[in-house]
């Protein structure tokens, strides 16, 4: 069967299974609410569907503990996302999971970085996850780990399972696009992009707006998330340095200067 397209002022963009998929399913959601939203935003959406709002729903359930714990996670272990037998909700506390594919030489590349802002596996709508892609917890990771089969059933009782099923899809489509753009950029823009991301992410900002890192950011990460090689990486952060937009001299790695980046 041939894939199909999409033509556009003469040029044709050919349309995987996924996005298809992808499409069909956000357009469902969409007839399903009309006359119940008016035009929201993802952000709107994003604030009415958190992982606390969902774990308060979860807890009106009587058999809330027979389905669901608390975990803690050691840094750098890795959790297999198309783990049919072992595939479990989490939601994240405290701590940073990366999400990670690998390649046929078995290297590592980083998508992004999750943490308390999402349910990670909410529900596998679309069961065409990379054979090779991973969660690796990048610090020690504190969440609840929760059954699928209960999440879906209290969600399908409450009537909010379309709800939480489009922000997570929302949320999967705006770390992929952010993913492919990074892939236009020049090496160089993209290690200072990814840079960046990671401190607005997840740096803890001083009074004198410099952005602290995790103590696990190293030229490792930052060139696993960049796509870049660690030598190339290694440049680059020494020219950061040099122009003292970086202070990598001991850990945790401190951005000074994050606007020019």
């Amino acid at each position: 069967m041939q894939p199909l397209s999409v033509m556009k002022r003469k040029q044709t963009h050919i349309l995987t299974k996924k996005e298809l998929a992808e499409a069909f399913i956000l357009q469902f959601f969409c007839n399903q609410w009309k006359g119940c939203w008016k035009m929201h935003s993802d952000e709107e959406i994003f604030k009415e569907t958190t992982p606390k709002a969902l774990l308060q729903l979860l807890k009106k359930d009587y058999y809330f503990h027979d389905y669901c714990y608390q975990e803690i996670i050691p840094r750098g272990k890795e959790i297999k996302m198309n783990n049919s037998k072992g595939f479990q909700i989490y939601l994240v506390e405290s701590g940073y999971f990366s999400y990670c594919l690998q390649n046929e030489y078995g290297d590592s590349g980083i998508i992004s970085f999750v943490g308390g802002e999402i349910a990670i596996n909410l529900i596998p709508i679309i069961k065409e996850e990379p054979e090779e892609s991973v969660l690796r917890s990048l610090t020690e990771v504190h969440c609840w780990v929760l059954d699928p089969d209960f999440v879906e059933r209290v969600l399908d009782e409450s009537g909010q399972k379309a709800k939480y099923l489009l922000s997570n899809l929302l949320y999967t489509r705006k770390v992929y696009f952010k993913a492919s753009k990074r892939n236009f950029m020049k090496k160089e823009l993209r290690i200072r992009a990814c840079l960046k991301e990671l401190g607005l992410y997840m740096g803890r900002v001083t009074k004198e707006k410099e952005f602290i890192l995790p103590d696990e950011i190293n030229n490792s990460i930052l060139a696993q998330y960049a796509n870049t090689t660690r030598e190339y990486t290694n440049i680059i952060v020494l020219k950061l340095r040099k122009e003292g937009i970086l202070d990598d001299s001991h850990k945790p790695w401190v951005i000074k200067k994050i606007d020019i980046l």
